[in-house]
């Protein structure tokens, strides 16, 4: 884009006087115009969809972070017996924040072992023998959850976020391209001209950035969903 600034001013000082006339002006803007609008609504839609994805996996992982603790609640309510099951939800869900918000570059856990800590888990939960009507009901009510929490791991699994294709990236940086050569074209070469379109470039490329990784919260990034709901439930689910 700022590159596109440079060429504009650089081809003005080549073309013949007429090309650069009021009417050659008028008809380049009204031209310029019509990709800007384009351009606009193409990122804002793109930002509607990248905001969605980020609302959706927002809100995936409070409710297992909330789904985590209920089960938590419930087996310490179901007593001694549950031990094990707790033991197993510990684990799971330690393992889901490191797989989700790993502390490091280098995961400290894969899928697969997750998958297997939530199997445990719900085996743990199936052997549990209710001696009365008080634990049948407390039993239900965890493989209800437990079963919940098999639905979020596969939607989180299921919704990574917005993937925008490479050729989409490049014709609307084309367009950002064009749109900067039309106001270099009428623009006058001095270096306030010139730190404007490097400024403009910069905060466009950063909006663009921003929209990308809003589009993939779950990876690192500039935006990205808050582990914190996990991280308290990583605490509350380890107290004795």
């Amino acid at each position: 884009m700022f590159g596109g600034g440079l060429i504009g001013i650089f081809v003005a000082r080549l073309l013949p006087a007429h090309h650069l006339s009021t009417s050659s002006a008028s008809a380049v803007k009204l031209m310029a115009t019509v990709v800007v609008s384009l351009t606009s609504l193409v990122l804002a839609l793109m930002l509607s969809s990248a905001n969605s994805s980020f609302s959706v996996n927002a809100g995936i992982v409070k409710k297992l972070s909330s789904d985590l603790i209920h089960l938590d609640h419930l087996l310490r309510a179901y007593g001694p017996e549950a031990d094990e099951a707790r033991a197993n939800l510990r684990a799971y869900t330690a393992r889901k924040n490191d797989e989700l918000f790993p502390a490091s570059t280098v995961p400290s856990s894969t899928d697969r072992e997750t998958s297997d800590r939530l199997d445990a888990l719900l085996d743990s939960v199936l052997s549990l023998t209710p001696a009365d009507r008080r634990h049948t009901a407390l039993v239900q009510q965890a493989l209800a959850i437990t079963s919940s929490i098999y639905a979020e791991r596969w939607l989180l699994w299921e919704n990574p976020g917005t993937t925008v294709p490479a050729q989409f990236l490049f014709v609307l940086t084309f367009w950002l391209f064009l749109i900067f050569v039309s106001f270099g074209l009428f623009a006058p070469a001095n270096l306030t001209v010139i730190a404007s379109f490097f400024l403009c470039s910069l905060a466009v490329t950063g909006a663009m950035l921003m929209i990308l990784d809003l589009g993939d919260p779950m990876h690192p990034g500039w935006v990205q969903v808050s582990g914190e709901p996990l991280r308290r439930a990583v605490i509350e689910i380890g107290r004795p």
